[in-house]
């Protein structure tokens, strides 16, 4: 406790106003303080009720220690030190990859640029903490990634990186680089970064050997690592061969360790010779971590004891309200609500929504128990299955797509007749209206197939078996019309939140129009009833319908591959792309 001390002693000026409160308190001696100035002494004692005459003395005491202990919480007590954590740690580190054609030389297995992505890797594996940016160069400076704290996204990139990337050509300029580098540090706001430069040559020392001065006098520093072998190795072609000067001789790629060293020297880091055991890349990463000691010492701060103070103010907040404690204990007692299964939707959903949601995630039987608008419930009737509870819904419900749904019940249910009446009524209303023409079609086909029956004797389903003969028809034949579009219905039927109506209450969109017709249920309902005797030529011309189906998707997908096929194989386009769009906006060409 030697180091105790207020954070903030000025609050204990507060302790001022808090005394003269409590004296002024204290005066007033209780509620018969008043009645002393009004009646004589003699009598006053004689007034007052025994045991009700005395003053209270313990709310005073209590709200005095209070309000000492609130104002020595807010002075900020302590006598500890903690670390604080850092918003962001580690050093900032900018690498520059050489990619001028030097760096094709094979005398480092396999080359020296496959080395150099490696070394790398290497480098963005180990990035602990800290931002890291890669820039790659040749005769200019081209971003690859600014500075991030995300390595695994800059090493997607390293394997693309080859100098085929660079848009001109040209002696390698390290001077554009190291400046290009120390522009982006100062741009992040760091004041003390660390450039790695990852090359085999210098083709201009002295403006590298400048522009290393000046990234040392911005508080940086420059560490290089250098690939290739003494006395240099031959340069492939792209083609084949060997690149040769115009006498014919073979050409070397130049490896300079002396200018580079100097130029290590220079810019106050370390210069190291690629190494295949990785020891070259843990000693540059090493370079960059800040001393144990620095770190303590700038983290470090005094911890705040005084909110802990405040939790001696509770159990006098419970003395002077002692009373709420049987609203807590109300509370915790009271039993829950009992739980809904449809959870909280009620308050924001209203049935007509609810059941649209339902309906569109292909829960029919549960949308007919939330839908309250009779068409929406008679669609969902009619998906579940369910056609006569679908027909008892349009009971007395008016319009065309009303009456061609009901017919449309009618004829899975077996009634021909009243669904033909049905499908009459409605083109005598729309002699437009393509599905209720079709479908009376169907039922009339159904009815001439289907011999005289008994309304007496149960089980003949004659009738529903031509209708399902009828509606495979046209199942088979027009799968994708309008009178079969369950996609469509659960398009529409999905539930606008910020709307002010649901779908179903929208006459336009009404889902009477997109209920499946006869064309789809009765066949697999009806004609499973009478024992598969209503197949027919329905039947199979849906089996030549899937067929077909099947073999355009074969086609599509051919075609689809064939098309992939031509996209050509270029990983590193978009690298070029950006090279080529920096190399345009230095040139100004570009805004």
């Amino acid at each position: 406790m030697a180091d105790f001390h207020l954070l903030r002693p000025w609050w204990l000026l507060a302790l001022i106003p808090l005394l003269a409160v409590l004296v002024a308190a204290a005066r007033t001696r209780g509620g018969a303080g008043r009645w002393r100035a009004l009646v004589d002494p003699e009598l006053f004692e004689a007034l007052l009720v025994p045991g009700h005459g005395g003053t209270r003395r313990w709310p005073l005491a209590l709200a005095a220690l209070g309000g000492m202990v609130l104002v020595l919480a807010l002075s900020g007590p302590t006598w500890q030190r903690a670390p604080q954590p850092l918003l962001e740690g580690g050093v900032s580190r900018v690498l520059l990859l050489d990619l001028s054609p030097s760096m094709g030389a094979a005398d480092l297995a396999p080359s020296r640029l496959a080395r150099a992505r490696f070394e790398l890797l290497d480098l963005l594996r180990g990035q602990r903490d800290g931002a890291v940016a890669l820039i790659a160069f040749g005769a200019e400076p081209f971003l690859v990634s600014p500075l991030t704290t995300d390595a695994r996204t800059i090493a997607a990139q390293v394997p693309l990186l080859e100098p085929a990337l660079l848009p001109v050509e040209g002696p390698r300029r390290t001077d554009l680089a190291l400046a290009e580098a120390g522009a982006l540090l100062d741009r992040a706001g760091a004041r003390h970064g660390e450039v790695v430069l990852l090359t085999d040559a210098l083709d201009g020392p002295a403006a590298a050997l400048a522009a290393a001065r000046a990234l040392r006098a911005a508080g940086h520093r420059l560490s290089v690592l250098a690939l290739g072998r003494p006395g240099g190795a031959p340069l492939p072609l792209a083609e084949g061969g060997l690149v040769t000067d115009a006498e014919g001789a073979v050409r070397l790629a130049p490896f300079t360790p002396e200018a580079l060293r100097s130029l290590a020297r220079v810019g106050g880091g370390r210069y190291l010779e690629a190494r295949a055991d990785g020891r070259d890349t843990e000693r540059l990463l090493a370079l960059g971590d800040p001393s144990p000691g620095e770190h303590e010492q700038l983290v470090a701060r005094w911890r705040d004891q005084g909110p802990w103070l405040l939790l001696a103010l509770l159990p006098l907040a419970a003395l002077a309200f002692r009373r709420g404690w049987l609203l807590v204990v109300a509370v915790l007692v009271w039993p829950a609500p009992p739980a809904r299964a449809d959870g909280w939707d009620w308050l924001w959903w209203r049935p007509d929504q609810q059941g649209a949601r339902a309906l569109a995630a292909g829960d029919a039987a549960g949308a007919a128990e939330y839908f309250r608008d009779p068409a929406w419930r008679a669609t969902a009737l009619q998906r579940a299955g369910d056609p006569a509870a679908a027909l008892a819904a349009l009971a007395g419900v008016p319009g065309v797509e009303a009456e061609y749904n009901r017919g449309n019940a009618l004829a899975r249910l077996g009634r021909l007749d009243e669904a033909a009446a049905a499908y009459r009524r409605v083109l005598e209303s729309d002699p437009d209206h393509a599905d209720a023409r079709h479908n009376l079609e169907l039922v009339e086909t159904a009815r001439e197939r289907t011999p005289p029956e008994d309304a007496d004797e149960p089980g003949d389903n004659g009738g529903s078996g031509d209708d399902d003969s009828a509606a495979g028809e046209r199942s088979g034949r027009e799968s994708d019309g309008p009178t079969d579009a369950a996609p469509a219905a659960e398009d529409e039927t999905t539930p606008d939140p910020n709307g002010d109506e649901p779908p179903a209450s929208r006459p336009d969109d009404s889902p009477s129009t997109r209920d499946d017709g006869v064309g789809d249920d009765p066949e697999s309902e009806s004609g499973a009833e009478d024992g598969g005797t209503g197949r027919g030529a329905g039947t199979e011309a849906a089996g030549a319908r899937e067929a077909a189906d099947a073999d355009l998707g074969d086609e599509r997908a051919r075609a689809l591959d064939a098309q992939l096929r031509r996209v050509p194989d270029d990983p590193g386009g978009l690298l070029r792309e950006r090279f080529l769009l920096q190399h345009l906006r230095r040139e100004g060409r570009l805004p």
